[in-house]
């Protein structure tokens, strides 16, 4: 029976798992992982587009909001601005005619009631976002004298830090998933609807925290607990991280092994990390269907970062190090297959080329 020859190059679309499961065929080109951690496109050694570790930034705590020289907070459904100047100074008694006075505001048309404030989060002195739970407002000029509008009345913020602003762009957390606005309150959208993680969506955790990285040209979304993701605005992916993990993880494939009903055997595995690399353990983990082995995969990775045994999913193993070429004949007979990659250490990726042959009926 003719080898057929897989060419595995690294998943360049970053972690898909909604909707339907795409598989990794034998060609170049973008296909998602259906799991990884601490791992992204840009690899750490040399930033190259070609996949492997890296490491995440921490989160940065929000500033006090500053707008227009008046100190910014907010207690249940009130907004407050300080005085211009003087940001101590929120005495509501002040003369009306004074202009620099403090100023307060809700979040609600005439004759509303209006609904607690969970964030703020000012653009220069243009404008100031205003968000609910449930609602985004956006205050534009000066509290005495600008105007405030409604921008929506679905879509809110899931915690006070829950935001951050690259260049005039808001990108923000709310429970629909992520979502990005004009300073100004124009172009409300939702981030990637068809990419979006499962994890991004109804989420309740008011200590989150976004961070725009312009160096990783980038959103953090660090949760307060669980895996954390990074969304590369500029390739349009998400990769999840966890801060307390140096290891990495990634899943490539599911790949078909034999044919539409028949088994497959891993005859040889020829794999390649990059120089400067360190060590890459690489492992098989089967199944009878593509979903069966992307979900054996990731309870796999799951059992490692918990510390627990991953054995038992685990068909062939062995370890790559850097600056040559390694042959495995791993003799793993399955189905479907992933190839689990995982490092303590900084790595990136080449090319890996699997060989198998049909290896009897499947039932």
């Amino acid at each position: 029976m003719a080898q057929r020859t897989l060419n595995i190059v690294f998943p360049a679309a970053g972690v898909v798992r909604r909707g339907g499961l795409r598989t990794a065929a034998d060609r170049r080109e973008p296909y998602p992982a259906v799991w990884a951690v601490n791992v992204r496109l840009e690899d750490a050694l040399t930033n190259r587009l070609r996949g492997g570790s890296f490491t995440a930034i921490e989160a940065v705590p929000k500033e006090d909001p500053v707008y227009r020289d008046r100190a910014i907070s907010f207690s249940g459904a009130v907004v407050k601005a300080s005085r211009v100047g003087k940001h101590t100074d929120d005495d509501l008694s002040s003369d009306v005619s004074d202009v620099m006075r403090p100023a307060l505001w809700v979040l609600t048309d005439a004759g509303g009631t209006p609904e607690t404030v969970v964030a703020v989060a000012p653009f220069e002195d243009q404008h100031l976002l205003c968000f609910t739970a449930d609602e985004t407002w956006v205050l534009s000029g000066d509290p005495l004298t600008g105007r405030l509008r409604n921008v929506s009345r679905e879509v809110g913020i899931i915690g006070a830090g829950a935001w951050c602003e690259n260049h005039g762009t808001f990108y923000f957390l709310s429970s629909h998933g992520l979502y990005s606005v004009n300073a100004d309150g124009t172009g409300l959208k939702p981030v990637s609807e068809d990419k979006i993680p499962e994890e991004l969506t109804g989420v309740e955790d008011v200590l989150c925290t976004l961070t725009y990285n312009h160096a990783d040209r980038g959103v953090y979304i660090h949760r307060s607990s669980g895996l954390s993701w990074f969304y590369d605005s500029g390739r349009d992916q998400f990769w999840p991280f966890d801060l307390t993990e140096t290891d990495s993880h990634v899943l490539l494939g599911p790949f078909r092994l034999g044919q539409a009903d028949t088994f497959g055997q891993v005859v040889n595995l020829h794999g390649n990390v990059a120089a400067g690399s360190d060590d890459v353990a690489w492992r098989i983990v089967t199944g009878d269907t593509a979903e069966e082995a992307a979900a054996n995969g990731k309870a796999a990775i799951t059992a490692a970062l918990a510390g627990t045994s991953y054995a038992s999913y685990v068909e062939s193993s062995g370890t790559w190090s850097a600056g040559r070429a390694h042959m495995a004949y791993p003799r793993t007979r399955a189905v479907w297959c992933v190839l689990w990659l995982h490092s303590t250490g900084t790595w990136a990726f080449e090319e890996i080329i699997l060989g198998a042959f049909v290896s009897g009926k499947w039932r």
